[in-house]
Order: C-alpha cells, then structure tokens, then sequence
C-alpha cells in the first residue's frame, strides 16, 4: 500500500486551510473579486453553524464491525438505483466482506449522531465533514474504503482517517470524466480509478485540481462481458436513441433534438426505433411519441443497456456515457445534439459531425446503412479511447482492488494539485 501518506502533526488542520484555498479558487474562475469575497463567507458562515452543532452531536460510543470494502455511494436516491449490484456480487462472491452505505445530508448527520470527534484539531467549519468522517471509518473499519461522490469535502478527511489506520481511500469514477464540471477538480484520494485514457488526458489538462492520487486505468465497472455483442445485421434497421436526464429534458436545446429524432421517426416507419431513457427521466416527450407512433417503442425500466443496444443496429447519442457501452457493443453511433452545447466526448473526431436537422440525419443514416463496416471501425476507435479494459471492466476493477487488498500497490500516473497557491 505504497500511497499511504505520513501524517504530520496539524494534517488535518493543514487540509481544511487547503479546502479555503481551493474553494476561493473555484469562486474566483467565476466571480469578480467582491462577489467571491461574499460568497466565500456565506459559505463560510453556514459551515460554522454546521460545525458548531456538530461539536455538540459528537456520538458517545460506535457500533463498530470490520470489512474488506465499505462502498460509499453519493447519496441513498444513488444506492436505490442499484448501478453498483455487480461490483458488489462481484467482491462478495470471492469471499471478501463487503458493506454499502451512502453519504448522509448534514441534517441526518446531525439527528442521528453520525459523528466522532477527529484525531486532530480541525477548524469548526470543517468539523462536520472530518467528524463524520471518522465516525464512517471507526463504524465500518474499511481496508478499502470505494467512494463515488465526485468533488466531495468528505474525501481529505476520508482519507485522513483511513491513512492512520493503513487503509485506503479508492476513488471509482461512475462516468467518463472529460466535462467541465468543477466537481472533478477534486482529486485526494490514494488511488482513483478512472474509466480510460480520455478521462486521464481530461484530468490532467484541469487548471486547478485539489490533492494527489495515483490514477489508475481500469475500466468501468459497470461492464461486463453482456456487451461483448457480435456486430448486428444492419438490415435490422433499429435505432436505439440514448436519453438524456431529467435536467436536460426541460431545456429548449434538448426539446429541439427530441422533437428532430420524433419527426424524423415519423417520417421513416421502415425503422423501428427503441428508446432508453434515463433512469431518472419519466419520458413524457418519449411516452406521448410512442402513443402516437407505431414503430417507436420505449423500453421498460428493468429493459438493460447491453439488451437494447443488442436488439438495435445503430445508436443515436444527445449526451449520454451509454454511449461508450454502445460504441464498444460494435454498434455504429451518430451523434445528434440541437442544443449547441460542447461535445464531450469528442464524437465529431470519430463519427462525423453533430447532426442538427432531420435532412442530415437521413444522409449519416443511409451512409452507415452502404458502409456498416466501416462504421464500426469508427466504433472501436471511439471505445478504445474512452475505455480501459474493454468488455472486462467489471473483472479489471475487481482484480485491482483484491491487489490493493493484498497490499501491493496498483501501477497508474501520479497526480498533484494544481493551481491551490
């Protein structure tokens, strides 16, 4: 476990400072002078509060356990998703103990105690997030502890407190990680597992990252050996079009791609068109499309990825990270986006252009129908890029962590902070 850390004296002390300096710097990318200034201490003063009732709520005694893996999901909404099912059978089919929990809100942290005072000194506008931090590791006592909440200020102190143990704190990206998102710039984890070389290069051009990991290429793990799919019969003439989430459904951009994708289904009932949605969104725009159209279908929510991208002989792509599943399923993609709005996954070096209009579309369609071989070239390359491991990803993050557990270290790039001061 060569990415424990020595702890000084004032380490935890020393994490908070460096917190105010990361955060004022993420302010400061946005805001002029004054209004970081003002933001800076409303911020400040709502963690103090936090921080003093904290003090008060410390739990007397833990109930305590020990296992190999504490999961750490984003938030119990995440954990009722069950995203991670596999990961978990995975781990625990080869015998290690394995729990699962999620980060509480401040105010279940709070009513329930959720608490244990820190080993060190830290400011009181940070002592929720290191007390609560400490109470997760003595509850649990981790080896490794996999968390998945992406920018959290849970995580220097996780790690803290994982580090005076000997244990580790394993960072597992749940996407590709090539947005701008400011939530990505954190970056203190001993390892971080990242899904391919796209999220690497993404992660290392960031003007400001917090921490230092040992950033390592597994794979997702959320694929396994479902989509290793033969390429489909492109006479098949099926469209699976990737939705996109709740947030985005309700801007005018979004509307327009889901209105283009509607008439042109409309204007081709040659084409059956499936429709998975996001697993947060209720479809409506979808759901009243499929009432009015006979070859358009949307999947149930038990219907899986691998399974609708197995029954469809090409994908259509808005903004989703499906598609890095359907480009290595050996499925041709075409990306279509009329909301203006940057491609991340810089599908256009792959794939073509981003398609805005019904005529376009009808043109990459009939392309891809001449040259379906071809087309999957360009798939493999897009796949290559954006993921380690291939259909194995599931197995390779599984096999690096059992390495970590063992107490060998993983071979990745080391990363430092960036742009704190």
């Amino acid at each position: 476990m060569s990415a424990l850390r020595q702890e000084t004296a004032a380490a935890w002390a020393a994490r908070a400072h460096g917190l105010d300096r990361y955060r004022w710097r993420i302010l400061r990318a946005r805001h002029g002078l004054v209004g970081s200034a003002l933001r800076f201490a409303r911020d400040a003063l709502v963690d103090w509060y936090f921080g003093m009732y904290a003090r008060l709520r410390l739990a007397r005694a833990v109930d305590a356990q020990s296992c190999d893996f504490l999961l750490l999901q984003m938030s119990p909404k995440v954990v009722r998703l069950q995203r991670k099912q596999a990961l978990l059978a995975a781990l625990r089919e080869r015998g290690h103990r394995v729990e699962d929990t999620a980060l509480q809100k401040p105010d279940t942290i709070l009513a329930e105690r959720l608490l244990r005072r820190p080993p060190q000194p830290v400011p009181t506008r940070y002592f929720l997030q290191a007390a609560h931090a400490q109470w997760l590791v003595e509850r649990y006592a981790p080896k490794i502890l996999l968390n998945d909440r992406n920018g959290s200020f849970y995580s220097p102190f996780l790690r803290l407190a994982l580090n005076r143990r000997q244990c580790l704190l394993v960072h597992l990206a749940h996407a590709t990680t090539v947005e701008s998102s400011r939530r990505l710039g954190m970056n203190d984890y001993d390892y971080y597992f990242l899904f391919g070389q796209s999220s690497l290069e993404a992660l290392a051009e960031r003007k400001l990252r917090f921490g230092t990991s040992t950033v390592v290429l597994s794979g997702s793990y959320l694929i396994d050996q479902n989509f290793d799919l033969p390429p489909a019969d492109p006479q098949l003439r099926t469209l699976l079009i990737l939705g996109v989430g709740p947030d985005k459904e309700k801007e005018v951009g979004y509307c327009r791609t889901y209105a283009l994708l509607g008439e042109w289904a409309e204007q081709n009932p040659d084409y059956r068109v499936l429709v998975k949605l996001h697993p947060r969104s209720r479809g409506t725009f979808w759901q009243q499309a499929a009432a009015a159209l006979g070859n358009l279908q949307v999947l149930p929510p038990g219907y899986s990825l691998a399974e609708a991208i197995k029954n469809s002989s090409m994908v259509i792509n808005i903004m989703s990270n499906a598609v890095i599943e359907a480009a290595l399923a050996r499925r041709p993609v075409i990306h279509v986006n009329a909301s203006g709005e940057p491609d991340i996954f810089n599908q256009s070096r792959f794939f073509g252009e981003c398609i805005q209009d019904v005529a376009l579309l009808r043109q990459r369609i009939e392309a891809i129908q001449r040259d379906y071989p071809a087309s999957l070239e360009r798939a493999a390359a897009f796949s290559e890029y954006h993921l380690a491991s291939g259909a194995n990803g599931l197995g390779q993050t599984v096999a690096l962590l059992e390495q970590l557990l063992a107490g060998r270290s993983c071979t990745g790039v080391t990363l430092q902070a960036v742009g704190i001061g």
